[in-house]
């Protein structure tokens, strides 16, 4: 079960109402979209609800996510994720609850959030960068793109911080409706990790036993990223600049705080330019470790050399 899935259903949040059924309400194609970026929506959404905007940020888009976020916000007020759509009548083969947009059908009539029929400009850029999410099932992009955010509701469950949400997967998120995709950065490198998942479902070696995550950093849920770009600086002002060549120091070093004095000894068990896995059999359990160069940090970086970074740290009981 996804983090995502995890935190929707504890919080038993309500989903807003999305309809794709006609409506006498209209976006006004003459109207200049407002500049925003992702931290400004994050910091106060009400700010910006129902409002046509301009946003340039990550997208990533797997099993019950279809998201738009950016790794160096400060924490917002509230809780706060963005789920995405496509306006008119596209859907977005996105399995989740509920209902989900997995089987690729086009909608009966455009779609309408809130009374607020949302267009959709279907042109090359938009088909080269939907083929791309059909290519990578589970993926990550930088996008600018035009379309109408909706805030949701800003809730309290159970004594936790407050979030917003309504929309998206269990009512998980905010809501941005792609009206165009203006560009996008394409994936051609090979030394770069594209995924959203940053090594979640990599096999801890222990097959139906108790397994624990120690530590997994996914743009996906925006934890440790910012500690992330802080390493790459490291590695950029030569602090840390072994990081660029040395995958297994990195995993070594991204155990110490959760195996105060012991010493791992690392198996490499996988093994590509953009990702490693290293397994460590520790007593009864065996511990695995995956180091990646994610691509969204290439955008941090002074260079092209991108570090290397341990995203995925979870422990199986093999008994």
């Amino acid at each position: 079960m996804s983090k995502l899935l995890q935190f929707a259903f504890a919080l038993a949040v309500v989903v807003l109402p999305v309809s794709a059924q006609s409506t006498r309400t209209t976006t006004d194609s003459a109207a200049v979209p407002r500049e925003v970026t992702y931290c400004e929506l994050a910091k106060d959404p009400a700010a910006y609800d129902k409002a046509e905007v301009r946003l340039t940020a990550f997208v990533t888009h797997g099993f019950e996510d279809f998201t738009i976020t950016q790794p160096d916000c400060a924490t917002p007020p509230a809780k706060f994720s963005l789920w995405v759509e496509y306006g008119g009548k596209t859907e977005s083969n996105t399995v989740y609850c509920c209902p989900g947009e997995a089987g690729g059908a086009t909608r009966q009539e455009p779609l309408t959030v809130d009374g607020i029929q949302v267009p959709l400009t279907s042109d090359g850029v938009f088909q080269q960068f939907t083929d791309l999410l059909k290519k990578e099932p589970d993926t990550t992009v930088r996008v600018t793109a035009v379309g109408r955010f909706f805030a949701g509701r800003k809730q309290n469950y159970g004594g936790g911080p407050p979030f917003w949400g309504g929309y998206g997967h269990l009512g998980c998120c905010s809501l941005f409706v792609i009206e165009r995709v203006e560009q996008f950065a394409p994936h051609t490198r090979g030394d770069l990790d594209y995924t959203s998942e940053a090594g979640w479902y990599e096999n801890e070696g222990c097959k139906d036993k108790s397994l624990k995550y120690l530590n997994h950093v996914s743009l996906s849920f925006s934890d440790g990223t910012e500690e992330v770009i802080a390493d790459q600086k490291l590695a950029d002002d030569g602090t840390r600049a072994w990081a660029f060549s040395d995958p297994e120091r990195v995993a070594t070093d991204s155990l110490r705080p959760f195996f105060k004095g012991q010493t791992p000894v690392l198996r490499n068990v996988k093994k590509t330019p953009a990702r490693q896995v290293f397994r460590w059999r520790n007593g009864k359990t065996s511990v695995v470790v995956v180091v990646i160069r994610p691509y969204w940090l290439s955008f941090y970086a002074k260079s092209d050399s991108i570090a290397w970074v341990s995203t995925t740290i979870k422990e199986a009981d093999c008994e």
